[in-house]
């Protein structure tokens, strides 16, 4: 039987989440594991000019380290109910989600990443979430937690 050594729980900070952090952190011990979750903030451009060129509303530093701030608080509010070991890494990076996603999850040598899925579909059906990209992409085992919509 395959054992997990490190395990990945890239999350939004909203309540699909929750799930996520419970059985990624169910998972870790069973597997005694190492645990680390993972926010992504993009960095993206406020608008976009006619024809699809980006917009130079750029956000300015100080909003982006206000997202970054916020991002970190949510974090520790998100997983203070969890009561997760002190070993639990949380990390926040900048970048595009799946990408970023992928990158971290090749350099930290993650063999599961355990994530949401709303379940929503993107423009018209045709488009995939950040969770259906992961698992076509990632190079490791994948565990898609479906997020029950109320």
């Amino acid at each position: 039987m395959f054992n997990y050594q490190h395990i990945l729980a890239p999350i939004d900070l909203s309540d699909s989440s929750n799930p996520v952090i419970q059985r990624a952190r169910e998972l870790a011990e069973h597997y005694d594991a190492r645990l680390t979750l993972l926010h992504v903030v993009e960095n993206i451009p406020l608008g976009a000019e006619p024809f699809g060129e980006p917009s130079s509303l750029i956000m300015n530093e100080e909003l982006h380290q206000q997202q970054l701030r916020n991002a970190r608080k949510k974090m520790q509010t998100l997983t203070t109910p969890f009561s997760l070991p002190l070993n639990v890494e949380q990390t926040i990076k900048e970048g595009f989600t799946t990408s970023t996603i992928l990158e971290f999850a090749n350099h930290k040598q993650i063999d599961l990443i355990v994530i949401a899925h709303s379940g929503k579909k993107g423009f018209l059906g045709f488009l995939g979430s950040t969770a259906d990209a992961i698992v076509k992409s990632a190079d490791c085992d994948v565990l898609v937690v479906k997020h029950q919509l109320s």
